[in-house]
Order: structure tokens, then sequence, then C-alpha cells
């Protein structure tokens, strides 16, 4: 009976460690697109993954490559409380000039670009000198990597950036009020030349929900061992 007991809980300990070690990997995917040679546009395309319809401007073609338009192209989404959201992308400029490239969560794509507003909702862009950050400010260029964090777990919204996996400034807490977000995607400007690829959102459970998934693998385990007594 103790052996049981020792497998059952070496089995819970193995089943904690790989939710710990592996947080991305539980993380539920929401949206991804794929990027293949094609030079149809994107707008209007049914997103790889999570049926999205591409709306807003043409800002991209279905490869990946700007069009010459600005605005924003985006999909819909409205985050919920209790939730840490992950935006990743990949975002290459061709031009060194002013012009730019970015992602984010956006307020609407029917304005110029979607992430501006009282309080800004949060992207970030990229010319060929600098990061971006909105809300932030500006940071030097390491990687072409992107990730934004959107943790909606607090009362108070939290956004953080990376790039190449290393934080940009410091975390925003949204003390004022938190953003009105109802689509992510991209948004250019204009005489942007560059592409963008492995764009993806992701939804990784509130601690809780881990904690929920320990009650159960602990009442499975005494009800285990009650049988065998039995």
């Amino acid at each position: 009976m103790k052996t049981i007991a020792k497998h059952v809980s070496a089995g819970i300990l193995s089943v904690l460690l790989l939710i710990v070690g592996t947080g991305k990997a539980s993380a539920a995917v929401i949206y991804s697109q794929d990027f293949p040679l094609n030079g149809n546009p994107l707008l209007g395309t049914t997103s790889t993954v999570g049926g999205g319809t591409w709306s807003g401007n043409n800002l991209f073609n279905i490869a990946g490559y700007t069009t010459g338009s600005s605005g924003a192209i985006a999909l819909a989404f409205t985050p919920v409380s209790g939730k840490i959201y992950d935006l990743t992308a990949t975002i290459n400029i061709a031009n060194a000039n002013e012009s730019w490239i970015g992602a984010g969560f956006l307020s609407t794509i029917n304005d110029a670009y979607g992430f501006t507003g009282s309080p800004n909702s949060s992207a970030a862009i990229r010319n060929g000198d600098a990061w971006t950050t909105f809300p932030g400010g500006g940071n030097g260029i390491t990687s072409t990597d992107l990730r934004i964090r959107l943790d909606t777990t607090g009362a108070q919204w939290v956004s953080s950036f990376y790039q190449g996996g290393v934080q940009m400034g410091s975390a925003y807490t949204y003390t004022t009020g938190n953003p009105t977000i109802n689509y992510v995607g991209f948004v250019s400007e204009g005489t942007a030349v560059g592409s963008v690829s492995a764009f993806q959102l992701t939804a990784i459970p509130e601690p809780s929900t881990y904690a929920m998934v320990l009650g159960g693998l602990l009442n499975l385990s005494l009800i285990r061992r009650r049988r065998v007594r039995a």
C-alpha cells in the first residue's frame, strides 16, 4: 500500500512540475496565422487557427509583406478578466526611416491605428532604429521577435513588452481604468517596407486554475488510497 501511495504522490509531483515548468505549453491558442508565399491580400481571409476574419485595412498580403497602406488589420477579440494573454509576432523592417510596423491589442480598426486613446491599449511598433511601446516608451532593437503580455488577473490590468524574450522597460499597470480592447492584430504606417510573421495569441489560465487541478489530483489520490485500504 505504501508503494502505491508513493507512486500516486510521485505522479502528483510530476504533474505539478510539468504545469510549473511548461506554463507556455499549457496555454490555449486563440488565434494563429501562417504566412505562405502568396500575393493575395490578407484582408478578408480566415486565420489559420481560431476562425477569425482579418478586417480593417489592406496592410499586408498573405505572405506577410507590406502593401503600402496605413492603418490596422486585425481579428475580433475581447479579453476577459482572470487570464494572461500573450500576443507574439515577428516584425521585420527593410527601410531605415521613421515609417513603422507594429502589433498589439486594439480598441478599434476604424480610426487610424486603433491603439491610441485614453488609456492606450497595449501595442508595440518598430521602425528601422527602435521599438516604441504603448503604454511605455522607446527601446533599442535587439530582436525582431515581439511578445506583448496582457495580464487581466487583477482589478488593474498590466501590460508588459518583450523582444527576443527580454523585457522592454517596466510593466505598465492601468491605474486610471482598463483599456477597451475589441481586436488583436497589426498596424502599419504606409511608407513602411517590411514583413510580419509568426502571429499567435494565447491565453494562460490564472494561478487558481492550477490550484483546482492540484485539488483534483489530491482527491484522486485519497480515493485511490481508500480503495487500496478497503
